[in-house]
C-alpha cells in the first residue's frame, strides 16, 4: 500500500525515522507543531513515473525551504487516484525553523506551477487564494460544464 519515493537526512524503518526526527526537535522543543505532513494528489486516471514524483517533492521541498532538513515522501496506493506524502521536520540540524504560515496558499501555487511543468490536468485554486481583484470574477471549471451537461441530459431521459 505505500512505497518510499526518497528519503532526506533520515533512513530506516517507522520507529528509526520518529527517533531521528525526535533527535532534532530537541534543537527547538518550543515549536508546537514540528512536523510538516504535504499530501500532493494527482487527478483521477493521471499518473507519473516514480521518478517523477520524486522529482516534484525535491522541487516542493525547495519550494517550502526544508530541503535541507529531514523528510520522507511516500507514494500510496491506497485510492484509486496516485498520491504522494511528503513528511518533513521544520526543525532543521542548523536550528532554524521552517514557516507553515500560509500554506494553503502557497501549496496552491506550488501545484499550479507543477501541474503545467509536468503536463498534468490544471485545477483551479479555491478563490481564497486568488489576489482580491479575482477573487468575485466568474470562474469556468470544465468539470463543472461537462458535469451539469451530463445531468441535464440524463433527466430529460427520465420518467421518474
Amino acid at each position: 500500500r505505500a512505497e518510499i519515493l526518497l528519503f532526506n537526512k533520515c533512513y530506516g524503518n517507522q520507529k528509526e525515522l520518529i527517533k531521528q526526527f525526535n533527535e532534532v526537535r530537541q534543537l527547538n522543543t518550543k515549536l508546537s507543531r514540528p512536523v510538516l505532513h504535504i499530501t500532493l494528489s494527482l487527478a483521477p486516471g493521471e499518473k507519473l513515473e516514480k521518478n517523477k514524483m520524486a522529482e516534484i517533492c525535491k522541487a516542493c521541498a525547495k519550494n517550502f525551504d526544508f530541503e535541507h532538513n529531514q523528510f520522507i515522501a511516500i507514494k500510496h496506493t491506497d485510492t484509486r487516484h496516485q498520491h504522494f506524502h511528503i513528511i518533513a521536520n521544520r526543525i532543521g540540524f542548523d536550528t532554524k525553523t521552517v514557516s507553515d504560515s500560509n500554506n494553503y496558499k502557497k501549496i496552491a501555487n506550488f501545484c499550479r506551477k507543477m501541474e503545467l511543468e509536468y503536463d498534468l490536468q490544471q485545477v483551479l485554486n479555491p478563490r481564497k487564494f486568488l489576489p482580491k481583484e479575482l477573487q468575485f470574477k466568474p470562474r469556468l471549471d470544465k468539470r463543472k460544464a461537462v458535469l451539469k451537461e451530463c445531468i441535464k441530459n440524463r433527466l430529460s431521459q427520465s420518467k421518474n
